[in-house]
């Protein structure tokens, strides 16, 4: 089996079957369980005949888990493949307020800070995931000023792994990343030990064999390009296969 991206507009609309909506409430994912399973599930389901796919979305985020108030926003298209391929198309949303639950095919929601581990659909719900979680850490933090705090500064040594830190590492508070903990960042262009840094985020490292993507941060947004960021990076990314996003959408 085999799930694949698009961009909006390279799928036939007639194509769409299926909406799923990646929501977050306070900062947790929204997970739902149908009635007759013991499972969780992403929020979605089927496309009514002649419904809009994004009339769809709203409307199954609202069935599937009570939500009142929220915005949403079509992330892209996708398609799952075992014998023939099936279209749909990914939203995210964030729910301002949770209603009550109406009584239909869904029996319970939780808040959890990553993906559960007993999932309907294993094979496709985790790429689902990580596409709306990086696109949302792309688009929210790419370009902007962000306070990291030191937790592996320069010159210190990783607590399971042992290799020394070359620049300083750390973690952005109050957020969320692929593994439920705070997004990590690496620090550009500093060179002595620090407790806390305030910079540019200048790029993203998306490991595509991993839950969490890396912040890349610097006092100046044309100081390093995307050569000398893989090289800098490279003691901790060289165990991932990775893709660099720039400040401006440029990628390596």
């Amino acid at each position: 089996m085999r799930v694949e991206f698009s961009e909006i507009g390279q799928v036939d609309d007639n194509k769409l079957e299926f909406a799923v909506i990646c929501a977050s409430f306070q900062g947790k994912w929204i997970y739902v369980k149908h009635k007759k399973r013991s499972t969780w599930e992403i929020p979605g389901g089927h496309r009514e005949i002649g419904e809009d796919i994004n009339y769809t979305a709203k409307r199954e985020l609202f069935e599937e888990t009570g939500a009142e108030n929220f915005k949403i926003k079509a992330i892209c298209d996708y398609s799952v493949t075992r014998d023939k391929p099936s279209y749909g198309r990914l939203f995210y949303a964030e729910v301002e307020k949770l209603g009550d639950l109406p009584d239909l095919e869904i029996g319970k929601i939780q808040l959890f800070n990553e993906l559960p581990e007993k999932l309907t659909y294993p094979e496709i719900q985790p790429f689902l995931y990580k596409k709306v979680l990086r696109e949302i850490i792309k688009n929210k933090y790419i370009g902007k000023k962000v306070k990291v705090i030191m937790d592996r500064p320069f010159g210190s040594k990783h607590p399971e792994h042992g290799f020394v830190y070359p620049i300083n590492y750390g973690y952005i508070p109050d957020t969320i990343s692929g593994d439920g903990e705070e997004i990590d960042a690496y620090i550009l262009g500093e060179f002595e030990p620090l407790k806390s840094f305030e910079g540019y985020v200048v790029a993203v490292i998306s490991r595509k064999n991993d839950n969490e993507d890396k912040l890349v941060v610097c006092k100046d947004f044309n100081k390093y390009n995307k050569d000398q960021i893989k090289v800098l990076t490279e003691f901790q990314e060289r165990f991932f296969e990775s893709e660099i996003i720039m400040y401006g959408n440029k990628r390596c």
